[in-house]
């Protein structure tokens, strides 16, 4: 039976504090950056967190781990901030966009047949950007989590 797992608010908070530190974090320190009243909440949403598989517990603190069945892994920790990882694939397909158009000077066919795929990779990401910034926010829900089972045949 597949399961699938809906992370928000601050259950959503606290897995983006992680992923964006990009080293172990205690308890109280998740507690300050993720602003929650108090540490034993703060313990609450890693443990979460460690049961979904979405978190690891070290002895140094907890760490965000990358699960591929979890759609959470369409973001990543870069430079202190939690993006889509579209967003860099779409600054790098726009840069060689830049670069080839300015030295190779194509028709203008072939820079539009490469631009509707970097536009494309755009669009994703900010749509994803923005999702996560509703996950956080809680988009209105009083439940951190809620498990939908779905039977296969």
């Amino acid at each position: 039976m597949a399961r699938a797992v809906e992370v928000s608010g601050r259950l959503a908070r606290v897995y983006f504090v992680l992923l964006s530190s990009g080293r172990p974090l205690g308890v109280r320190e998740v507690q300050r950056m993720a602003g929650l009243s108090s540490p034993s909440s703060a313990k609450h949403y890693l443990e979460r967190l460690v049961d979904l598989g979405l978190a690891e517990r070290l002895p140094e603190g907890y760490v965000a781990k990358m699960s591929g069945s979890s759609l959470m892994s369409v973001y990543i920790g870069l430079l202190g901030s939690v993006v889509p990882r579209l967003v860099p694939y779409a600054a790098f397909s726009t840069t060689l966009l830049a670069v080839y158009s300015l030295l190779a000077r194509p028709a203008p066919d072939a820079i539009l047949l490469a631009a509707v795929p970097t536009a494309l990779l755009w669009l994703e990401g900010v749509r994803l950007l923005l999702l996560a910034r509703r996950l956080v926010r809680g988009a209105g829900r009083e439940s951190e989590i809620s498990r939908p089972e779905h039977g296969g045949p």
